[in-house]
This record gives C-alpha cells, structure tokens and sequence, in this order.
C-alpha cells in the first residue's frame, strides 16, 4: 500500500497548474523553512538528499513488539494498468520534482485475527516550493476522487488468504505539524469479507511537508485501526527527525 501513494506523490506533483512552473499562493505562505531551498540557501545534492531521507525514517528500534515483514511483491500488470490510469486522472508526472526517496521497512504485529502494520517513506523535492505544491495537490478533491476509485479498482476481486476485499472509503484530514508547510491525512477503510465475515481494514496515511521534504507514515489495521497513541507517537519521531535531519 505505501507505494499507493508513491504513485500519487507523482502523480499529484502537477495535478495543480501552478505545480509545473508557475508561483503558487501554498508556496508563498509558508513558514521561513519552507521558503528557502535549503538551510543558507544552498541546494541539496542527490546524496544529500537521500541521506536526509534515509536518517528520518523509522527503524526497528521505533517499533520494539513489531518484527519486519519478509513478504516481497512485485507489481503484476493490472497494477501497473491502474497506475498510469491514476497519473492520467490525477495530471502529469513532474518528473524533475524529486532529488530522492528512501523507505523503511514493513513492520507488523499479528495477535490472531488482530494484525498491525506500519512504515514510513521520505522523499526530497528539488526545491520546498514544489513539496508545498505537491502538499496542495494531495490535499485536494480531484486527487482524492481519483485515488479514491484507483483504490477501489486495484482492490476489487483481490483475494487474500480467501478473503474478498469490497469497495474503499476516504475520510480526510489535517494532523497537527508545528513547523512546517503543513500536514495532511486520509484514512481508508475497507472490508474484508472471510468466510462470509465481514472484517473492517483501515490504512492511515499521515504526512508533512519540511522544507523540501514529503515525510509519510502509513499505519494499517485489520478489524481495528492502528492505535491512536502509537500512531501519534510514530509521527512525532518522524517530525522530530525531520527538523533534525532536513536542512
């Protein structure tokens, strides 16, 4: 799932016409940190970029009872398909917008029939204004709606361990995330129908823009969401880092 929204981040880097060159009212309201391209205003290298990146993400000692996931999937065609069917809905790729990406691992915690997951990504624009811009495109509806029914495509007829996957809901918001461009939140709920039982499964997608810096934590749960104090927690280490990390 996190590479869902991977796909978006590209997809939603120019779904605005201000994202693909011109100034943008997001951009020229943000806080100093935003404003700059780096601290004294010197641009990240690529290296730099994904040594940042790397430094922010969460690791295994964030997550003492979770273990990392062994599970390797590669893309099958019908998700490359719904991929390029999301770009096209959402608007072109901005395919100079992003010096580096790095992700953690997958962690999860199964207690029976209750399983956890979580991870988060970081990816570094070439400048903070197109970060805020990518901020802007994910926050609005149109990119909403059309991750909304590309969910809701990739996920149809799915089965996993027998279970049927039925349609997908989005529920917006905007966590809290002092000191920087802004934040923002989705929630997805979808049921998971086993054996003729309906099982509720949420993914919360929180994230922030630092500088020139997309910081995301992707937190799934099925038959409850993931714990609001955990998750809370989680996010606090990932935005600490970042004011840390993030020049």
């Amino acid at each position: 799932m996190r590479r869902v929204l991977t796909v978006l981040l590209l997809a939603g880097c120019c779904a605005l016409p201000a994202a693909c060159g011109s100034s943008h009212p997001e951009a020229r309201t943000r806080s100093p940190k935003a404003a700059g391209t780096a601290a004294g205003g010197v641009a990240l290298t690529r290296s730099q970029a994904l040594a940042a990146a790397r430094a922010v993400n969460l690791t295994a000692a964030d997550l003492p009872r979770f273990t990392a996931s062994s599970q390797k999937q590669g893309e099958t065609p019908k998700e490359r398909r719904l991929e390029r069917e999301l770009v096209r809905c959402a608007g072109p790729l901005g395919s100079n917008a992003k010096l580096a990406e790095a992700s953690s691992e997958d962690f999860e915690l199964n207690r029976g029939i209750l399983q956890l997951g979580v991870s988060s990504e970081v990816s570094v624009a070439a400048t903070p204004a197109l970060a805020s811009q990518t901020l802007a495109a994910i926050r609005s509806a149109h990119v909403r709606g059309c991750f909304a029914r590309y969910l809701d495509a990739l996920l149809k007829g799915q089965r996993n361990a027998g279970a049927a996957i039925g349609p997908v809901s989005i529920a917006s918001g905007t966590p809290p995330a002092s000191g920087t461009a802004g934040g923002f939140g989705w929630r997805v709920k979808a049921t998971l129908a086993i054996r003729g039982i309906k099982v509720p499964f949420y993914l919360d997608i929180l994230g922030f823009v630092y500088g020139p810096a997309t910081v995301t934590l992707f937190s799934t749960g099925v038959l409850e969401p993931f714990p609001a104090t955990a998750q809370q927690r989680l996010f606090g280490v990932l935005l600490h880092r970042a004011k840390a990390h993030i020049p």
